[in-house]
């Protein structure tokens, strides 16, 4: 099993435990609340059931007493009151045997009360004495009056007692129920910690392997600018050396070449036209040869860069761009020191290059400004002109001519911006830092 595959099982349980645990606290807690109010409910209405009793109770002997005394109260009156009352007392009686604990009590409580009212009609019927009745209410009535009462107090007494046993009973239940609760509520957190545990440990693994692969990433692209930096030390390197041999060998042969056949030409004026003509050809071939190689030379790796600096390599290109494309080109330069570090000087004529190669391929402009400003911040090269613009292509990072710019940037701690300008054309933006520190840690794949 994956470690992946082990987690999602591990955070499944424990979702598992935590739905079923809810579940469970909610059953709890609905049945227990409903139980204490099912108790709560019955002890309310048998108290009511008794109370009701007890008023029927001492209402049966005060209507007796009043039929005794009051003249106008006849019989028919009585009886009738008394056969609410023993209704009334009946239907009582029938509720509490529904919600109470204890049938003999309540059925001791019942005879009770059907001695009483029979004693209380019995009272009616006889003709006596005040004297009499007096007497019949005290043996009689009086005495069942007192067992009714002292049943219904024996009832209150269990009733309370019910009431305390329920309450027990349901704590123990709730209690029983909770330690249920809890036990899975701690499988729970153990199933959690482990799971917490596992995870962390997969993610430290994870993280330890994210950051070997990351600095095997950052030692890769460390190699890969490395071989650049070195790429294009060999690459001017290169040009030099061809650019030297140009210009020591091959453009001396050819003067030497053309010393001779202007020798030769003037040997046979008087001799050979037929050679006089060929020498003249090979005279402007000579000449034509000449200047190419001249011009590679400079394209390679122009003199006046490493003998008179950067300002007048610059202006020569310029200069050199101007008379092969027609179009006006026009350097400014502002504040640039004399004594800047050889791969500055080189980057920011490779970049000027590249850019005037740009826009002579691709802008169609009319003219074209290299601004070039030295701050103490650092060195700004900025070459715009009017033209076109960067296409979506040309502006893509993977493009070999702004690529090319921004990893000469790069490589001296600067920066490459090439974008449109808002009021037409393009522009090329170099930034370079020439602090010390910066300086010092150029690069020797930087001089190139």
């Amino acid at each position: 099993m994956t470690s992946r595959l082990a987690q999602q099982w591990g955070f499944s349980i424990i979702i598992g435990l935590l739905l079923v645990s809810t579940l469970m606290a909610w059953r709890i807690q609905e049945s227990f609340s409903e139980e204490s109010v099912q108790i709560h409910r019955r002890f309310v209405q048998g108290q009511d059931t008794l109370n009701n009793l007890r008023r029927s109770l001492w209402t049966i002997g005060v209507n007796l007493r009043d039929y005794y005394l009051d003249p106008e109260e006849t019989f028919p009156q009585f009886l009738r009151r008394t056969e609410k009352l023993e209704s009334d007392a009946g239907r009582h009686l029938t509720e509490l045997r529904g919600i109470s604990k204890h049938p003999k009590q309540v059925h001791q409580l019942a005879g009770s009360f059907e001695e009483l009212f029979g004693q209380a009609r019995l009272a009616t019927t006889k003709e006596s004495s005040p004297e009499l009745r007096l007497a019949f209410i005290q043996t009689e009535i009086v005495p069942r009056r007192d067992k009714a009462s002292r049943l219904l107090r024996e009832i209150e007494a269990a009733n309370h007692s019910s009431l305390t046993d329920s309450e027990y009973l349901l704590r123990a239940t709730r209690t029983g129920a909770a330690q249920r609760l809890l036990a899975l509520l701690a499988a729970c957190l153990f199933a959690g910690v482990l799971v917490a545990f596992f995870s962390i440990r997969h993610a430290e693994m994870l993280e330890a392997e994210a950051a070997r692969r990351y600095h095997e990433v950052l030692g890769a692209k460390q190699q890969l600018e490395d071989l650049s930096n070195r790429l294009m030390d060999v690459q001017e390197e290169e040009r030099t050396r061809l650019s030297r041999e140009l210009h020591d060998e091959i453009v001396q042969n050819l003067a030497v070449m053309k010393m001779e056949i202007v020798q030769a030409q003037m040997l046979s004026a008087q001799r050979l036209p037929e050679a006089r003509e060929i020498l003249a050809r090979a005279r402007r071939i000579a000449d034509d040869t000449v200047r190419s190689v001249r011009d590679i030379s400079l394209l390679l790796r122009p003199p006046l860069l490493d003998d008179l600096g950067l300002v007048p390599a610059l202006q020569w290109q310029a200069e050199e761009f101007t008379q092969r494309t027609g179009v006006p080109c026009k350097l400014d330069d502002q504040n640039l020191s004399d004594d800047l570090p050889d791969a500055v000087k080189t980057c920011v004529y490779r970049v000027t290059q590249e850019a005037l190669r740009n826009c002579e391929k691709h802008s169609g402009a009319s003219s074209v400004c290299v601004t070039v400003c030295q701050t103490s911040a650092g060195l700004e090269v900025v070459v715009e002109d009017n033209g076109e613009g960067f296409s979506d292509l040309q502006r893509k990072p993977a493009s070999l001519g702004v690529l090319g710019m921004k990893e000469r940037a790069y490589s001296l701690g600067g920066t490459l911006e090439a974008g449109n300008r808002a009021e037409g054309g393009a522009y090329i933006r170099l930034a370079l830092p020439l602090s010390l520190a910066v300086a010092d840690k150029i690069p020797l794949g930087a001089y190139v």
